[in-house]
């Protein structure tokens, strides 16, 4: 007997034995075409509802919908969280960063390839944008051990610097009622 032949014999056997083992039981039933699929019956609503304009309803209503636009402040002096409010009196001062519309400090975090790179972002600045790079820089370089590379935008009133400072900046922005 040669090993050819004793090789087909084999191979048969296991084919043999492996397709008897599969199962047509538990395999999907897929339809192969447009033509094919069943058709989709229609759907019966089974929920029950009516239609009221009654104004007494319409209070409950009105409790659960978002509001429009973002709520001015309260006036406090003291706020639970760790929130400050944006000061008054900018007009003496040569530079100014806007508030964003629910009235947070626009310094974000941005995280490049993948976790190696951070780079922390001051957005809505006016003004003299060269000057508050040179406070920026007075105030963080005592935290880092490298000089600090920071790319100022006058154009879009954007600082991006090498480096997670967020929590820095924010806090020097708020010492500084911005």
């Amino acid at each position: 007997m040669s090993t050819m032949s004793l090789l087909a014999k084999t191979s048969k056997v296991l084919l043999e034995t492996c397709y008897k083992n599969i199962s047509t039981k538990y395999t999907p039933l897929r339809f192969h075409g447009f033509f094919n699929s069943p058709f989709l019956e229609d759907v019966q609503i089974k929920a029950r509802y009516e239609v009221t304009k009654s104004p007494e309803d319409w209070k409950y209503v009105e409790r659960i919908l978002p509001p429009l636009t973002v709520p001015e402040l309260p006036q406090r002096e003291v706020f639970i969280s760790d929130f400050k409010p944006q000061g008054e009196n900018h007009k003496h001062k040569p530079y100014y960063i806007a508030r964003t519309r629910n009235h947070m400090i626009p310094v974000y975090l941005k995280i490049k390839q993948r976790g190696v790179k951070k780079l922390s972002y001051i957005r809505k600045i006016q003004g003299d944008i060269w000057l508050l790079q040179k406070e920026l820089e007075k105030f963080l370089q005592p935290m880092s051990k490298a000089p600090l590379r920071m790319q100022v935008n006058e154009f879009a009133g954007t600082i991006i610097m090498n480096g997670d400072y967020v929590n820095a900046i924010k806090h020097w922005l708020k010492e500084n009622d911005y």
